[in-house]
């Protein structure tokens, strides 16, 4: 059964939460116009958030409230000082479309809504949610290796447990409800952004529509080869049952390439996804920062200076990965305003440039754009930092190293998931970048160039190929600062120059991580911002497409305008996953292997329903109060990253010594196989030493299960004078420490 009361009240809450941060939005995003409200979710939540992270250290409860007063008075202060009621009127439809998105995902998640961790991150993702629930300060206690605080970002779980406290939701139902609330603000978000650049050119309701799509629906180009290929043996029927919703997020060999509907339908409450609303309203806010003349400097001071690197730092906190990312569109946006970045307080740079004389270097250096740029994203950069202090004092996390020149992507695999965003950008900057050339002889120019660099550079094609893109999209934004340019472009260039640098970055250089072969994570974490940046710039230009045709002014068959034509392909293209992929999930056949006959928010039924005599053990063990320190099975290395293993912790957040070898990717290796190696001695060794070792780790539970007699045999614990059985059914026994009694 669906909680209806449950899911109301929180839904009510976060349309409360946006509307008060849709007041805050309509200030510093003036210039978005009524697509500002559009970002009031994502600016309440980094406002509470942004609060308690600091006032939690002290106190969750007091930061929350003191996160809560802010926003309020915040909102107060805005609606004073601004004329805010026709924006505010025109920009309702935000909320209607979060209601919408919001309904959408949870109706999905509720026929598989189960934080099972055979199918993805969701034992570590649970975890950090109830571990955040369970806590009354941060940093809270890292489930998987009991008396330490987290080794990982954990902003978007904290923020997440901060509305089921708000509502006094248990996790097993936040769960759920978070990753309908995170999915809808992301789409009303990409929303927002694309309609107010795409207003620009009189497009904005199109591009706004378009951003929905491209975010919240779209897929790569996988699927639909999928398809075609399927019809050429079967009919129509057939082929659509035979798309598993799985496959296109692995396009790449070795690599994963998810998409948000992808992501948000598997299901993790994961950081890069938690993390995406707010990138897109930091980005928002240095679009309004793009569209500002050099004469309101101390507006644009405060948004470059003020509040992007608080966002920013918050977004460090939820996704470490999102940090490098946004100072990288920090530097283009700043580089490419057409007020120079000079204005912001650099103004003694020219002045100090030696150089005369008239060459286009000379010109560059003394212009000092660059050298302004530069500086003033290293500021952000420092202040972003100290915003996220409290979080790096403890972050831990070693034996991570830069390499570089990992394995290349094949060509075919990366247009099958950049393909639908290359479509509308490749033709819409070439056109601009040579406006006396037709469409067609371009297209051929393009064709014929990738064709060659695939057959003589093999390996190094896709290289070599969006490394042209990237050359393409650098010079295009620079004609568009002339006043005097043909077919001008505005910030959907930069954004696509961003998104098109960083798939050219990850084919060179990789974070090398303890826990990761090659440069799966940093291909893996990069891509889910390359899909956003080029999602809301193509979203642009498929507005202006449909709006105006003042798109990429594609050739006319017949007198018939093909650009409507592009996007219904388009469309059809990359909507076919979505039909797909929500008729497997509700059909109960397969995959999702977790579905249910009663559709159900409850993260934790699947469970009870499987494991019912270790549920009702871990139930118990929920019920304590605070974190008492558990003693389990660790992870052993041996067993699969997804495996039922490490239960009590992961679905209680009551810390255990030693949890699942995923531990090892957050903080020193060694010192978790230390702890691993103590665990085994605390079950297998002499009663001297384990009562030593319980003694140091403060154990105050032993849970003996089944993953416990698999690997321990012999449970010793029956008889030892220091523990006593508190709970005990078929298959656990959980017994209590008196740590008064312990010897050695």
């Amino acid at each position: 059964m669906i909680p209806i009361d449950a899911v109301v009240g929180w839904l009510v809450v976060c349309l409360v939460l946006g509307l008060a941060g849709g007041l805050i939005a309509l200030g510093p995003l003036a210039s978005l116009g009524h697509y500002a409200p559009a970002f009031g979710l994502p600016a309440a939540l980094f406002v509470v958030g942004s609060v308690a992270l600091w006032i939690g250290h002290l106190s969750i409860t007091a930061g929350l409230v003191a996160g809560l007063a802010v926003l309020v008075v915040a909102a107060v202060v805005t609606a004073r000082r601004t004329d805010w009621r026709d924006r505010f009127r025109a920009g309702l439809p935000a909320y209607g479309l979060f209601v919408l998105a919001f309904v959408c995902l949870l109706t999905l998640r509720a026929f598989d809504p189960a934080a099972d961790p055979a199918s993805g991150e969701k034992f570590l993702d649970f975890g950090l949610l109830r571990a955040h629930i369970r806590a009354t300060a941060l940093p809270a206690e890292d489930m998987w290796f009991a008396g330490e605080p987290f080794s990982y970002y954990y902003g978007g779980q904290f923020t997440a447990s901060l509305l089921a406290r708000l509502t006094g939701t248990p996790a097993r139902l936040a769960y759920n409800l978070s990753l309908a609330t995170f999915y809808a603000t992301l789409v009303t978000a990409a929303y927002g952004l694309a309609g107010a650049i795409g207003q620009r050119w009189d497009a904005g309701r199109a591009a706004a529509l378009a951003g929905v799509f491209f975010v919240g629906i779209a897929s790569n180009l996988s699927p639909v080869v999928r398809l075609l290929s399927a019809l050429v043996d079967g009919s129509l029927t057939s082929a659509l049952a035979g798309l598993d919703y799985w496959p296109a997020s692995r396009v790449v060999p070795g690599m994963i390439t998810e998409f948000p509907l992808f992501a948000y339908l598997n299901g993790d409450l994961h950081a890069h996804m938690l993390a995406a609303p707010f990138s897109l309203l930091a980005v928002a806010c240095l679009y309004a920062y793009f569209e500002t003349d050099a004469g309101k400097r101390r507006y644009r001071q405060g948004v470059v200076f003020g509040i992007v690197p608080a966002i920013a730092g918050f977004v460090t906190v939820t996704n470490g990965w999102s940090l490098p990312i946004l100072l990288g569109v920090v530097w283009l946006t700043l580089y490419f305003a057409p007020a120079s970045p000079v204005s912001l307080g650099f103004d003694r740079l020219r002045e100090s440039v030696p150089l005369s004389g008239d060459a286009p270097v000379v010109r560059f250096v003394r212009d000092g754009r660059a050298l302004a740029t530069t500086l003033a994203t290293g500021v952000v950069a420092l202040l972003a930092v100290g915003w996220s202090l409290p979080f790096w004092s403890v972050s831990a996390t070693t034996g991570l190293s830069i390499a570089f020149f990992p394995t290349r992507s094949p060509l075919g695999s990366l247009l099958l998931v950049h393909g639908p965003f290359l479509a509308v950008l490749v033709p819409y900057l070439l056109v601009r970048l040579t406006p006396d050339t037709e469409v067609r002889t371009s297209a051929g120019i393009v064709v014929g160039a990738v064709a060659i660099v695939n057959y003589l550079l093999s390996g190094f094609a896709g290289v070599v190929v969006f490394a042209m893109l990237v050359l393409v999209a650098w010079f295009v934004p620079q004609r568009g600062r002339r006043s005097d340019a043909d077919a001008p472009v505005g910030y959907e260039g930069v954004l696509a120059l961003a998104g098109f640098g960083l798939i050219v970055l990850v084919e060179l250089v990789y974070l090398n991580e303890p826990t990761r072969i090659g440069r799966v994570n940093t291909f893996f974490e990069t891509y889910a911002a390359v899909w956003l940046l080029l999602a809301v710039a193509a979203a642009v230009v498929v507005g202006r497409l449909l709006s105006d045709g003042d798109g990429p002014s594609l050739p006319r068959i017949g007198g018939v305008d093909l650009g409507p034509i592009l996007v219904a392909i388009l469309v059809l293209s990359t909507g076919v996953y979505g039909v797909a992929a929500v008729v497997e999930w509700t059909d109960g056949d397969g995959e999702p292997h977790n579905s249910v006959d009663d559709p159900t928010l409850d993260a934790l039924s699947f469970a009870t329903e499987r494991y019912p005599d270790r549920m009702a053990a871990i139930t118990w063990l929920d019920n304590q109060s605070g974190t008492p320190a558990l003693l389990t099975a660790p992870g052993s290395g041996i067993d699969p990253d997804y495996y039922w293993v490490n239960a009590p912790s992961s679905l209680t957040g009551v810390p255990t010594v030693a949890g699942r070898a995923r531990e090892v990717g957050f903080r020193d290796p060694d010192a978790y196989w230390r702890r691993v190696d103590d665990v085994d001695v605390m079950f297998e060794g002499s009663r001297s030493d384990r009562h030593r070792l319980l003694d140091r780790y403060g154990v105050r539970y032993v849970y003996y299960g089944p993953e416990e007699r698999r690997r321990y045999g012999t449970d010793r614990f029956d008889d030892d004078p220091a523990t006593e059985p508190v709970f005990e059914n078929d298959a656990v026994t959980i017994y209590r420490v008196n740590r008064s009694t312990l010897r050695y």
